[in-house]
């Protein structure tokens, strides 16, 4: 079984001394192959079930345990489960343990680049007062960087803003309908129709 360091270092890779992922993480974070979606589930299918189990609870004494918790539930089950139902199963935990760090303050030691994932669970949520308190949070965190490390989160940022408006206007992720087994609404089905980016989903 992998330690949580480990977690961090196949995510993260090395970071630059301004805080900067190399060019290999960021292409992989938002256009990850089916190959990519292979091996992670191959080496951490396990630990991702053990997460969502509350296996993993020790991690929380330290920073970046916490993050490479959330990391497991949030963004590696939708590596392995994507497009799927199970992508979606552990977000309420990846939630809960992201509002309880920054309750606690967890957050803050991190690099910023690590707490922009830190706070991805508030952008999964379909609830719209999680998206707001997401969408604060990814803004405290741009207007304290400088420089390219300021231009990267600023994408961030821009996508909790549009994770927010996709919530504000429906009411839910319309692109999970599908696999959720949701009935759209004709509303929704005309905007499926125009937008069929699915957030890799």
């Amino acid at each position: 079984m992998f330690e949580w360091p480990y977690i961090l270092d196949y995510w993260f890779g090395e970071l630059t001394p301004q805080g900067l992922p190399d060019l290999q993480s960021r292409q992989f974070w938002f256009n990850a192959s089916r190959r990519d979606d292979q091996v992670i589930r191959r080496r951490f299918f396990t630990m991702v079930l053990l997460a969502s189990e509350d296996g993993l609870r020790h991690w929380r004494a330290e920073p970046g345990g916490a993050l490479a918790e959330i990391l497991l539930l949030d963004q590696f089950s939708r590596h392995i489960h994507r497009r799927q139902s199970l992508a979606f199963r552990n977000d309420a935990l990846a939630l809960k343990l992201a509002r309880e760090g920054v309750d606690r303050g967890r957050d803050v030691s991190l690099p910023m680049v690590q707490r922009a994932f830190f706070y991805m669970p508030f952008q999964h949520s379909e609830r719209l007062r999680v998206q707001k308190e997401g969408l604060d949070l990814y803004y405290q965190l741009v207007r304290t960087a400088e420089g390219p490390l300021r231009e990267l989160l600023e994408n961030f940022y821009r996508s909790a803003q549009r994770h927010h408006d996709i919530v504000a206007r429906f009411g839910r992720f319309p692109h999970r309908n599908a696999v959720l087994k949701r009935p759209s609404s004709e509303e929704e089905r005309t905007w499926l129709a125009q937008d069929r980016s699915g957030f890799g989903q």
